[in-house]
């Protein structure tokens, strides 16, 4: 099969790359996106070869630092699959991994699977491996670490929205929360000490940052050095109002370990609406500086010991690379000479 070429670096890419901050690593959501010929890959770049070739001429690009590895959400990789992606890009670069959607769905669908919409699965059977530390870390963490070796980046718990109330079967807010600082707390354990072990957290709930269970929160992510998600998405308050959330319940924004930016769809859509409207993704159709701000805000005092992850989502403005572009001349633009 013919290889996938990448569009040749100008000079004007190269300059603005080495102004992004270092420790700030910018990316996209996944890579095989045909719409992107012309503009990643080059112009006449094989379709079918995307998914299986793309990924090293989309780390050819001294803009993108990191990926998500959205794949991973749905069926954790080998450790050998792992290990030949880690294989297609440069030791700077690290991957976003998702965690298998089974660590952190509740419940599961009349098949058994924990695909779709998690509120359609309150009446199915409970999900056993719902925040189950031990099946965790064997199927999902320890081949991602072992296959990805110093390539490994921020494993990303994505949580579906979940019925918090009281009576519901998580328990409430509080009680959802205390299971996940416990499991947190018992990967930390099994990581010994890991530098490559980065968990981030990342509840699509608005009340969870809210003042009556905040603080249950930032326990919460604590007892495991975990990192929270800023996630866009219109489930959640906005990037800017997260991390006043966190601060005013004590949490230490400006001194975590890292910052994660999940920049994933426009504030007024869902997902298969802005599929529709933007496909296919070749060029920004809903610019969004507001976001675009915060999410440079965010990245402020980031650096090698501090680093801050940004993946983007097609679903945001359009095109998610142009959105690493735009992100990039911010941070550009801001930083002094």
């Amino acid at each position: 099969m013919e290889r996938v070429a990448p569009m040749p670096v100008t000079a004007e890419v190269h300059a603005l790359a080495v102004r992004i901050p270092d420790g700030v690593r910018l990316g996209t959501s996944s890579w095989a996106y045909p719409g992107w010929r012309g503009l990643v890959y080059a112009p006449r770049a094989p379709v079918a070869a995307l998914a299986t070739d793309g990924l090293a001429a989309y780390a050819a690009s001294p803009l993108f630092g990191t990926v998500g590895l959205d794949r991973a959400f749905y069926a954790a990789p080998s450790r050998e699959q792992y290990a030949s992606l880690a294989q297609l890009v440069p030791g700077s670069f690290r991957f976003t991994v998702k965690a298998e959607q089974r660590c952190t769905r509740p419940d599961l669908a009349a098949d058994g699977t924990t695909f779709g919409n998690a509120t359609a699965h309150r009446a199915g059977a409970v999900n056993p491996q719902f925040l189950d530390a031990a099946s965790a870390w064997e199927r999902v963490i320890a081949p991602a670490l072992e296959g990805l070796g110093d390539r490994m980046g921020p494993m990303v718990f994505q949580f579906p929205h979940l019925d918090l109330s009281a009576r519901g079967r998580l328990g409430g807010a509080d009680a959802l929360l205390a299971r996940i600082g416990a499991f947190l707390g018992e990967l930390a354990r099994r990581a010994g000490g890991d530098a490559r072990w980065m968990p981030v957290v990342e509840l699509r709930n608005r009340e969870v940052l809210q003042p009556a269970h905040v603080r249950a929160y930032v326990d919460a992510i604590g007892a495991g050095a975990a990192v929270h998600s800023y996630l866009q998405h219109p489930t959640v308050a906005t990037p800017a109002a997260q991390e006043r959330a966190l601060a005013d319940a004590g949490a230490p924004a400006r001194d975590a370990r890292a910052v994660v930016v999940r920049w994933m769809l426009l504030p007024t859509a869902t997902y298969d609406e802005a599929s529709v409207a933007f496909e296919p993704f070749d060029r920004i159709r809903a610019p969004d500086p507001a976001t675009r701000r915060d999410v440079v805000d965010l990245l402020a005092g980031c650096g090698p010991g501090r680093p801050g992850y940004v993946v983007c989502n097609n679903k945001a403005e359009g095109c998610a690379a142009r959105s690493v572009r735009a992100i990039a001349e911010e941070l550009a633009a801001r930083r002094p000479d």
